[in-house]
């Protein structure tokens, strides 16, 4: 098996790491792929990832911290940092 330091030539920084281990939880990738989409209420949010109240609520908050999500007064909506982090996921899914 291939490691971080062969497949890319250098090792992830602390920051690369924290958002890895973020974005790979159960149901990120859902939350993510559902933001892409258009800007989404909680409510909707979490009709269509089909997580429940507290899971999404704890990552939509991480997210937010990371800056890859932001909250308007009524929404969700993906940063210029979420939408190039999806499009890097789009790409890693085609390998799969």
């Amino acid at each position: 098996m291939l490691d971080v330091d062969t497949l890319f030539g250098k090792k992830p920084n602390g920051e690369s790491e924290k958002v890895l281990k973020i974005i790979s939880r159960s149901g990120m990738s859902n939350i993510l792929f559902s933001l892409d989409r258009k800007p989404l209420r909680f409510s909707q949010l979490m009709f269509e990832t089909k997580l429940n109240p507290g899971i999404l609520d704890r990552h939509l908050k991480a997210l937010m911290q990371l800056r890859i999500v932001d909250k308007t007064s009524d929404s969700y909506q993906l940063t210029e940092s979420g939408k190039r982090l999806v499009r890097i996921l789009e790409q890693l899914f085609t390998l799969v």
